[in-house]
């Protein structure tokens, strides 16, 4: 019993050393994982629509990055996007990946907007998407409008 206890205890200060960070808030900050084909989260409560275009989702915690939109472009194109996200806690983020893998910021947020945004959003040809990200503990609202490509 009491190399057990010696055991937890050396656990325990290793981990407090080491910092245990929680590796799905890790990725907030991280382009090269955001840019992976790879959706990787924790995530409760999480409710999507998608329909005509129109994307959803009321999520009471997430940490991590979903994909939410992707697009087969024949060639380099404009796309309106409307979207609006309210962050009741943490913080997240959409961002644009296009076929080079290079990470942009559509939007990033920490509070709610008071307006839906709307914006011309240029993709390359090839696959490229978008996918939200999210920090520690976030709790948050979206909707995201876009007429071309596969919303889920």
């Amino acid at each position: 019993m009491k190399i057990k206890r010696m055991l937890a205890t050396g656990m325990l200060v290793v981990c407090l050393m080491t910092g245990c960070a929680n590796p799905m808030a890790a990725i907030y900050d991280n382009d090269i994982k955001i840019a992976s084909n790879i959706n990787s989260y924790n995530r409760n409560n999480y409710k999507q629509t998608t329909e005509d275009g129109h994307f959803t989702a009321s999520v009471e915690k997430m940490e991590g990055m979903d994909t939410i939109w992707v697009f087969d472009a024949e060639e380099d194109k404009s796309l309106e996007i409307t979207y609006i996200i309210n962050v009741s806690s943490g913080k997240m983020k959409l961002v644009l990946i296009n076929p080079k893998g290079d990470v942009s910021i559509i939007a990033e947020c920490d509070t709610e907007m008071s307006e839906p945004i709307q914006s011309t959003l240029n993709v390359e040809s090839g696959n490229n998407r978008i996918k939200i990200v999210a920090g520690e503990n976030t709790k948050f609202d979206i909707e995201f409008s876009i007429q071309e490509g596969e919303l889920g």
